[in-house]
């Protein structure tokens, strides 16, 4: 799967690569690359499906490219629909949690914000977590690169 969108200030790429497994488990890894101005909000992409209310499930955000389990340098964390963790309050989530919107709004970018997030939403059981990787690009607002 290959995407690319524009929304505001912020664009992405997405490219999905999926692994078929002996045991029939499907696992997805996603790359998206984000482009965002300096000192404007930009927002990453992270979503998963709930169909039910027991469907909601933790995440977190950390930096760097998500690891085996659990999130690296933790920037964000949830348990359900609620955050219970920031670094700071820059970092928000503005979707519908409940929903399945877990995407990360950073405020005020910085250049030393670039670079790669994971967003991984935990599922019971083994190997089942949703792993994305978004990679932040920052740019000056004369569209020059700012680092990324």
């Amino acid at each position: 799967m290959l995407y690319r969108c524009n929304h505001a200030s912020s664009s992405c790429q997405n490219s999905s690569l999926f692994l078929l497994c002996p045991s029939l488990t499907v696992y997805a890894v996603s790359n998206t690359v984000i482009t965002g101005e300096a000192g404007q909000s930009v927002t990453l992409p992270c979503f998963y499906r709930v169909s039910r209310r027991r469907d909601i499930s933790d995440m977190c955000w950390g930096k760097g490219t998500c690891p085996n389990s659990k999130c690296r340098d933790k920037i964000l964390h949830t348990t359900g629909n609620r955050v219970t963790y920031r670094v700071s309050q820059r970092y928000n989530l503005h979707g519908y949690i409940s929903y399945g919107d877990v995407s990360l709004t950073i405020k005020n970018v910085k250049e030393e914000d670039a670079g790669v997030y994971c967003c991984r939403i935990e599922i019971p059981g083994w190997f089942n977590d949703i792993k994305v990787n978004v990679n932040l690009r920052v740019v000056q607002g004369n569209g020059q690169d700012a680092g990324g």
